[in-house]
């Protein structure tokens, strides 16, 4: 009886962890829109699908600063670093096309003010934010950045912008 008692024991525990070795797959594997996909790139989309570790920062919009920098942007102060739920909500947004407008362009000044920092073992990439235009910025490394609109979840974006800032 005791045998059988730890076999079904195991047997359970075994099917618990497979469980949630799915559930963190699906977390790291958020679907990515074909339009999105070819904006960003193969090597962004895996630097921000993969990344470990999720650093933000506020952000000023003077540029060409040395350190501390995001994009070229001066930190004005660094942020917490972001929870698995917060990095897979930023990831379900940056992953959907419904959330840009690739067909519309804007003309107003890109005021940097906040930053977020995607870290993937030695590789990083980084988003800034202008959320005076509601626009974003993608960049790896020293590149200049690619800059989209995110209107149509400019909610969202504050949303967790707040989360992150406003009890900081």
């Amino acid at each position: 009886m005791v045998v059988l008692r730890k076999a079904l024991l195991g047997v359970a525990l075994l099917g618990a962890l497979a469980a949630a070795s799915a559930i963190c797959t699906s977390l790291r594997a958020a679907p990515i829109d074909a339009a999105v996909a070819k904006f960003l790139g193969d090597d962004m989309l895996d630097i921000l699908s993969s990344a470990d570790r999720v650093e933000s920062f506020q952000l000023e919009a003077k540029t060409d600063v040395t350190d501390p920098s995001v994009q070229g942007y001066a930190v004005r102060e660094t942020g917490p670093t972001l929870t698995i739920g917060q990095v897979e909500r930023f990831r379900t947004l940056i992953f959907a096309e419904s959330s840009y407008l690739f067909d519309k362009t804007k003309r107003c000044p890109f005021l940097a003010d906040a930053g977020l920092v995607f870290h993937a073992g030695e590789r990083q990439a980084s988003i800034v934010i202008s959320q005076s235009c509601m626009l974003w910025s993608f960049a790896r490394a020293a590149e200049r950045g690619k800059i989209e609109d995110y209107d149509p979840v400019e909610g969202d974006i504050k949303t967790l912008l707040a989360e992150l800032f406003d009890s900081h």
